[in-house]
């Protein structure tokens, strides 16, 4: 359970970062609320998934498939978490 975890941190790391720095980014331009950013969120989470994984580390699905992710597993966790964090923001916002 831990391994899986640390699993799913490190496939997460690369995309919470920019996804974050750029919803901040595109916030400011929209106006700074909670609302906003999570919308931006939603929008830069999979297209970063989709630009890292896809197109630039396509082979690393072989790793994250030898701990038992599927490549369809990683893309509905990546947009459940999306749609999970921009209805936090919106319900807070």
């Amino acid at each position: 359970m831990i391994r899986s975890v640390k699993v799913l941190w490190i496939f997460y790391f690369k995309l919470f970062i920019p996804a974050i720095l750029f919803s901040l980014l595109m916030n400011t331009q929209l106006g700074f609320t909670v609302g906003n950013f999570g919308l931006c969120f939603l929008l830069f989470l999979p297209a970063f998934h989709f630009l890292i994984y896809e197109l630039r580390l396509k082979y690393e699905y072989y790793f994250y498939a030898n701990f038992g992710f599927s490549k369809l597993f990683l893309w509905i966790f990546t947009v459940a978490l999306s749609l999970i964090i921009n209805i936090t923001c919106q319900f807070y916002g």
